[in-house]
């Protein structure tokens, strides 16, 4: 990033003026249905694949932010701000249990809903160590709140940080009279994460990645939700021209609507013109962002390689004899063993998922998947990460 630019963006106070100013002459964008279900369809999570009656999640978003020391705000919260995205805070470990879901839209043959009973896996959570986030994050990740207004909802980023494969971000949505804009429980948090609510009028979204929202329901009141966004990066799994490497910043691209989406989803219009015709406000804003964090590759003599960072890591099939088409399927267990013996058991199918988003690729040069931690760690101390019975070192 040009040094004088970062001067005079990142160290100096701008007025409210020059904020509201700050998007003047950016082209304003609409993302066709099509792109979004094509998006949808190829990002495909492990545990959530089964349970298709829960409705898509477009991932949350942000605005642009200006960088602060992260380690100073971190501090001021007694630790509260990495413990909140990678550690315990707010969290509470979830034995593995049964849930019944109705399948969306079936009915037997005595016209009752159709039900199935999933076993969901157990999810542990650990105290995150400021020191060891302040080794790992330093000059990685950004911190200083701004914020910014999407319809009647505001939306404000406290961090982002990103590693060429994943990206997360924290950030807080409030609304007068209640945010309305997602739907989101304990069980959602458990599963693919908040959802847009269809009976309100306005979607956002980054434009680089998609994942998971998990809802801080401790911290959450009605009418202020604090958010943890765990996203795959798009470019590191998606392989099309129009998904490029974040370099100096990530897209929040949004639309602010006529009416409610599903008011617009019954006009007869929309089934023939799409959502176009009942957009009244739609932006890109690029979001300034810091260096990608470091990662380390390790190898096998079987094939294939995980390339592991602080928040994230990636398996590349290729070499390991797997078919693209069921390489994230034959994924039974993932863990990463640390040169003192300890273990982190990040993946056990159907056991346990100690993630913060899991997801596969059928894509013919990064068929894998792609996994965002629900903890840092430090790549320096692993001794070896194993998919399956191979090893890689």
């Amino acid at each position: 990033m040009d040094h004088k630019f970062e001067n005079d963006i990142f160290e100096r106070d701008i007025s409210i003026e020059e904020f509201d100013h700050i998007t003047d002459g950016v082209e304003d964008h609409v993302f066709s249905k099509e792109y979004l279900a094509r998006k949808e369809s190829i990002m495909k999570t492990s545990t959530i694949a089964k349970i298709s009656s829960l409705r898509i999640k477009v991932a949350a978003a942000a605005c642009a932010f200006v960088v602060a020391s992260p380690f100073v705000a971190n501090a001021a919260m007694d630790g509260a701000l990495f413990n909140s995205i990678w550690g315990d805070e707010g969290k509470t470990d979830v034995t593995s249990h049964v849930e019944t879901f109705v399948e969306d839209g079936k009915i037997d043959d005595k016209g009752n809903l159709v039900t199935n009973k999933y076993t969901l896996p157990k999810i542990e959570y650990t105290k995150q160590d400021p020191e060891l986030a302040g080794k790992l994050l330093s000059g990685k990740i950004s911190t200083k709140p701004v914020s910014a207004q999407i319809g009647d909802t505001k939306i404000t980023i406290e961090s982002v940080v990103r590693d060429g494969m994943g990206i997360v971000a924290s950030y807080t949505l409030e609304r007068a009279g209640g945010v309305n804009c997602f739907n989101y429980s304990q069980l959602d948090n458990e599963l693919k994460g908040a959802w847009f609510n269809e009976d309100q009028n306005i979607l956002f979204g980054f434009k680089e990645g998609g994942g998971k929202t998990w809802v801080d329901l401790a911290k959450s009141t009605k009418d202020k939700l604090y958010c943890y966004e765990y996203m795959a990066d798009d470019s590191a799994i998606l392989d099309y021209e129009q998904f490029k490497p974040v370099t100096d910043h990530i897209t929040l691209w949004y639309n602010v609507y006529t009416d409610t989406r599903a008011n617009i989803f019954k006009d007869e219009q929309y089934q023939t013109k799409g959502e176009a015709p009942f957009i009244k406000e739609s932006k890109e804003i690029k979001i300034p962002v810091l260096d990608k964090l470091e990662s380390r590759t390790f190898k096998s003599d079987k094939g294939g390689s995980v390339k592991a960072s602080a928040i994230a890591m990636q398996w590349l099939a290729d070499g390991t004899g797997a078919d693209k088409y069921d390489a994230f399927d034959s994924v039974k267990t993932i863990k990463i063993k640390y040169n003192d013996g300890k273990e982190y058991v990040v993946f056990s199918k159907d056991k346990v998922d100690n993630t913060g988003f899991l997801c596969g690729s059928q894509e013919e040069k990064t068929a894998g998947f792609i996994a965002i931690f629900n903890r840092l760690v430090d790549t320096e101390n692993v001794e070896s990460i194993s998919i399956n019975d191979i090893v890689y070192k």
